[in-house]
This record gives C-alpha cells, sequence and structure tokens, in this order.
C-alpha cells in the first residue's frame, strides 16, 4: 500500500502439552513481520504460521485490528466534511476455524491527481528493489503506481485558488459559503474554534503526520468554520513541517481578521513510530501568536483554558 497503517494484534492459541511461551515473544515476533512492506492479512498470515511452527499448539488464532491513515484529496475533503482520517480494518487467521478478512486493504484506493509521472513510478521501483523486493510481485504490482497518486497530493500549489467557495483577499466582509454567513458582534469578542482536524507530510522523512488544530482570535467577526477548514487543509496538503504549517495558518487567519490570532497545532508523526525512536502515542504541539496573544498572557491563557483536555483526532488508542 502507499500509506501507513496501524495495528493491534490479538493472539489466541492452546497449548501442546504444558507449552506456554511469554506475552514479550509474541510481541517480537508481531514487530519482527510489521517491519517490512505488508498489507493486514499477510501480516496476519505470516505471524500465524510463524508461531504455529515455533510453539506448536493445538490451534491458534491471531487477530489484527488495523487503522490505515486515509489521506482524501483536497478537493474531496472540501466536498464531504465527515471525510475521517482513519479507515479500520478487521483481519484474522488460523487454525481453529477458516476466518475471512472483513475488508480488503486492497479497497483503499486513493483517487489520481493529475498526471502519473512515469519517472517517479520507475524511481519507486528502483527503491522496492533496493529493500530486497520484487516489484512484479503480485502484492507490488500495484505499488509504485498507488504510491506515486497518493504523494501528489501533496503537490506544492498556489493559494490563488478557491477554497471551498471562498477567493482569498475578498475581504472578510463578503464572505459566505454554503449558506454560512459572517456573524458580527456588537462588541470585540475572542472567538475559537478548536479540533479541526489535518492531514500533512513529513518533508524530513516524506511520512505522514496529522493531527488537530485549535485557533482563537479576537474580533467582531465570526469567521465561518468551513473557512478554516479550508485554510488548514490547503496548508496541510504539502511537504511541510510542523512549525512552518502553524505559522501559516496563523498568519493567514490574521489577514483576515486583522492581526489578533492564536494557533495551536497538536500532532502525531509516523516518522517517530516506525522509525528506530518507537515512540508510541507521542504528540508534538507548537504554537504560533500574532498580535495581542504575543505580548498579553491573559489573552493567551483565555484561549488556552478553553481547548479540550485531550485529542482523539491524533490517531486509533
Amino acid at each position: 500500500m502507499s500509506t501507513s497503517f496501524q495495528f493491534k494484534c490479538h493472539v489466541g492459541y492452546i497449548p501442546s502439552g504444558q507449552r506456554v511461551v511469554g506475552s514479550s515473544k509474541l510481541s517480537r515476533v508481531a514487530d519482527v513481520f510489521a517491519k517490512r512492506l505488508q498489507d493486514p492479512q499477510r501480516l496476519a498470515n505470516e505471524e500465524c504460521s510463524a508461531l504455529h511452527h515455533w510453539i506448536k499448539p493445538a490451534g491458534i488464532a491471531v487477530v489484527l485490528q488495523c487503522w490505515h491513515m486515509h489521506f482524501p484529496s483536497l478537493e474531496s475533503f472540501l466536498v464531504e466534511s465527515n471525510s475521517q482520517g482513519w479507515l479500520r480494518v478487521l483481519v484474522r487467521s488460523g487454525s481453529i476455524a477458516s476466518w475471512c478478512p472483513s475488508q480488503s486493504c486492497s479497497s483503499l484506493k486513493v483517487s489520481p491527481n493529475g498526471q502519473i509521472n512515469t519517472g517517479m513510478i520507475t524511481a519507486v521501483d528502483s527503491i522496492l528493489m533496493s529493500l530486497g523486493e520484487d516489484p512484479s510481485r503480485e502484492e507490488l504490482v500495484g505499488t509504485p503506481v498507488r504510491f506515486v497518486k497518493w504523494l501528489m497530493n501533496f503537490q506544492n500549489t498556489s493559494f490563488e485558488v478557491k477554497l471551498n467557495g471562498f477567493v482569498y483577499g475578498r475581504g472578510v466582509d463578503s464572505l459566505k459559503a454554503n449558506g454560512e454567513p459572517v456573524v458580527y458582534h456588537k462588541q470585540e469578542q475572542l472567538q475559537t474554534e478548536v479540533n479541526l482536524s489535518f492531514w500533512s507530510q513529513c518533508e524530513h522523512h516524506l511520512l505522514p503526520f496529522y493531527g488537530v488544530v485549535h485557533i482563537g482570535y479576537f474580533g467582531f467577526n465570526l469567521i465561518p468554520k468551513s473557512l478554516l477548514k479550508s485554510i488548514v487543509h490547503f496548508y496541510g496538503f504539502k511537504l511541510q513541517v510542523q512549525e512552518r504549517l502553524t505559522r501559516q495558518i496563523a498568519e493567514t487567519v490574521s489577514s483576515l481578521v486583522g492581526g489578533d490570532v492564536i494557533v495551536v497545532l497538536e500532532a502525531g508523526h509516523t516518522c517517530m513510530i516506525s522509525r528506530s525512536i518507537e515512540k508510541f502515542g507521542s504528540s508534538i504541539a507548537t504554537i504560533a501568536l500574532l498580535g495581542r496573544f504575543s505580548a498579553d498572557p491573559s489573552a493567551r491563557a483565555m484561549f488556552l483554558q478553553s481547548l479540550p483536555n485531550s485529542s482523539t483526532a491524533l490517531g486509533p488508542s
């Protein structure tokens, strides 16, 4: 597949005689087979076969709960407001019964975005061969094309585009989209929009990072949520670093509301999971302060106190 997936592994077996293995050994077996190009069903089958060979149980079953990170295109995200960042797949393997996966990971395809660059496909073939894989293997035949299509979601483009019915630079007074008018208040208020989900691609490791954005600003106008979502996802769908992404969102919102903006971005980085440091469940928070929020601690505190205690959009738990 062209992107990452996480999984929880459940193993049950009927010991043959008195042969019972420690849970740490079961975890090591799962880790060995996970650290290679995989799909969930093959991973379950390989782990099941290895355990059956090594511990020789009377019966064994392996169940994987897998979560695939799903990156919709910018266009599809704006159309599908309920787009989810994780797709759940349950697969089973065992000698106790004949089980089949409830959903094949091969159905998790990414829509094409522009022309397919044959040079990029050749490069992915070369990477696969460098990993000791055979690109002609049945499971890998379509992988280079899928990977390139997915990667092109993050193609750098100009911000001179329409975002969910909005045109950048119009001015707040005329902003409307999907029946969402700007709301005006008689007094300047702290406006907040929290838990706006995002996906992006780390430019250092070419691995995804994902999470939530919290935005606060002072103003007489309440900016429609759809516009803020559009800004977040426009800057997310690029090769990025978290600090720059946070700053770009803040500066763009500032241009619409007059300068007093705070943005907090919480993200989980797959490079911290899949590389050697293996920091499972870790997240990184970055903050951008503009105008009043950079100079007034009470303004910052007012916004930070409005944030949820924990974010559920950082991935499966």
